[in-house]
């Protein structure tokens, strides 16, 4: 529904879903451009591309048109053993490349799943054994105190010890708990399920709010938790993924329901692959629990966070981080086409999959929480040029209207 003499209209999935699904067929999502990729993070745009092509599939039948010269041409794309980037040397491990590579296991076991491939499944089971399995002993003695703080928006290495290649996207090593949890729960490979405990029991132990990890890869890690609960039954990983993903409502969400890029440092930016690893958590925790909480968390954080992040050429953009001390909601960067514009798709399919949870009532009153921040029917209120309006979404800002658009979230 659009507001009178304005452009900015409230949630509708359906022009979400349109413009991402057009915006996948630009560079850098086209053939010439797809397997350029990033060399710092090996498989990791090959992956998340192949899996938003899929996701977009799933909604409406439709591919996007260089997804099958994508899937044909991996083999002679990829090593002797069917992955992306160097085999590494025995003894040692680049966790930019495992973390890399989750997202081509999501989106070869997701390639199986779909139309029972026999190279993806070829590819998928000789990534977990030649690039996995000999980086597993190397996670007793994972660093995690390091000196390089900092980093941008496409995380980059920034040191190296007992074997470790790291990252300033701290504890990315983490990210393929996700990737090898799918995997398992595609084979049920003995092997996996061993790694999997390995490398939970190290994370957990950890502490990912102290160590201050990347929020992304903490909450895709906790979302490879929930999938390996629900394949073995255990739990101890069902309890593990609730007390943690409360400690990320407590100390890595915004007031906007995106997120904090590092834990410890809300003078960062949001990061939409994050916002859309929460929302895919609280779905999928209020499915399995039925409590309340979780269905308005995962409404709200569409209507508020998945909403804004996305930009008007169906890309998605980080934002300020929004704090009491900072109530500011402003446009960081217009499009993180390396990764997020790419993930945003899964969200999608999340929200298209359960869109009955996600309806709103435009003409719904404004209520106040106890923090101070008003709502009309999960939508927060905010003030723009002194105009108190519901959020609405940046899809629907042309591009040179955003770098001055000042939204204040109300207290």
């Amino acid at each position: 529904m659009t507001k009178t003499g304005s452009r900015r209209t409230v949630p509708d999935g359906a022009r979400n879903i349109e413009k991402n699904y057009l915006r996948l067929h630009q560079p850098p999502y086209d053939f010439e451009n797809l397997f350029k990729g990033n060399p710092g993070w090996p498989g990791d745009r090959e992956g998340r591309a192949l899996l938003a092509f899929l996701c977009h599939y799933h909604m409406s039948g439709r591919k996007v048109p260089c997804m099958d010269q994508m899937t044909s041409a991996l083999p002679e794309r990829t090593n002797r053993y069917l992955f992306f980037g160097e085999i590494p040397a025995e003894g040692t491990a680049d966790e930019q490349q495992l973390s890399g590579h989750s997202w081509y296991l999501r989106a070869l076991a997701e390639h199986v799943k779909t139309f029972g491939d026999a190279f993806s499944m070829r590819a998928l089971t000789s990534t977990f054994e030649h690039l996995y399995l000999p980086a597993l002993p190397l996670y007793d003695a994972y660093p995690l105190e390091r000196s390089c703080a900092g980093g941008g928006v496409e995380g980059e290495i920034c040191g190296g010890s007992g074997g470790w290649k790291l990252s300033t996207d701290v504890g990315c090593a983490f990210m393929c708990v996700d990737g090898v949890a799918h995997y398992y729960a595609l084979t049920g490979d003995p092997r996996a399920r061993a790694f999997l405990e390995k490398l939970i029991d190290v994370f957990l132990r950890a502490d990912m709010v102290k160590r201050g990890f990347q929020t992304h890869t903490s909450l895709t890690c906790l979302r490879g938790m929930l999938l390996f609960y629900r394949a073995t039954g255990e739990k101890k990983y069902f309890d593990a993924v609730l007390r943690e993903f409360d400690r990320y409502l407590k100390y890595g969400m915004t007031l906007t329901y995106e997120n904090f890029n590092w834990f410890g440092r809300e003078d960062t930016w949001t990061e939409p692959c994050a916002v859309v690893d929460s929302f895919l958590l609280a779905t999928e925790l209020y499915r399995l629990t039925g409590e309340d909480r979780y269905r308005v968390l995962a409404r709200r954080i569409w209507a508020n966070g998945l909403q804004f992040c996305q930009r008007d050429n169906g890309g998605a953009g980080t934002n300020a981080c929004v704090t009491a001390d900072q109530p500011v909601l402003k446009i960081n960067g217009y499009e993180a086409s390396q990764c997020c514009t790419m993930r945003y798709a899964e969200g999608l399919r999340c929200y298209y999959d359960n869109r009955e949870l996600f309806l709103y009532d435009p003409d719904a009153p404004v209520v106040a929480e106890s923090d101070g921040r008003r709502y009309s029917d999960d939508r927060l209120i905010v003030s723009v040029n002194g105009e108190q309006t519901p959020i609405f979404s940046c899809n629907t800002v042309p591009e040179r209207e955003l770098a001055d658009l000042r939204l204040r979230v109300l207290f």
